[in-house]
């Protein structure tokens, strides 16, 4: 009756699993952001500091747009806000977040300082 069991156990674990349904190679060397938004993936490079809009079926670069920053930022986060057609690039300095907001053709909108300092 164990082994049963288990066996049913280890069937329902795989049968309620996802599966991977695809694989997109990265459009970069070092992705630290991702961000779904509009119906495309947005992808942040930390070493180019390029911020990518991205086919979701297919990987391919639909556009792209520096994340123009101070040199002493470190790229880290990347969200996309629908309501506001806002594409937000997270960095740190130190102990301080930013964030900065385009506009998804790469308009930059402003920042903001997320620890008050």
């Amino acid at each position: 009756m164990r082994k049963v069991l288990f066996v049913l156990l280890v069937i329902a674990a795989a049968a309620s699993a996802k599966a991977i349904i695809l694989t997109l190679d990265a459009p970069d060397t070092n992705i630290t952001g991702l961000a779904w938004g509009d119906g495309t993936l947005w992808a942040m490079d930390a070493t180019t500091d390029y911020v990518y809009e991205l086919n979701p079926a297919t990987g391919d670069v639909i556009s792209s747009f520096y994340f123009n920053h101070p040199t002493t930022v470190v790229p880290t986060g990347l969200a996309y806000s629908e309501n506001h057609n806002m594409v937000y690039c997270g960095g740190w300095y130190n102990t301080n977040g930013y964030v900065y907001k385009f506009t998804p053709t790469g308009t930059y909108q402003g920042m903001v300082d997320m620890c008050g300092g």
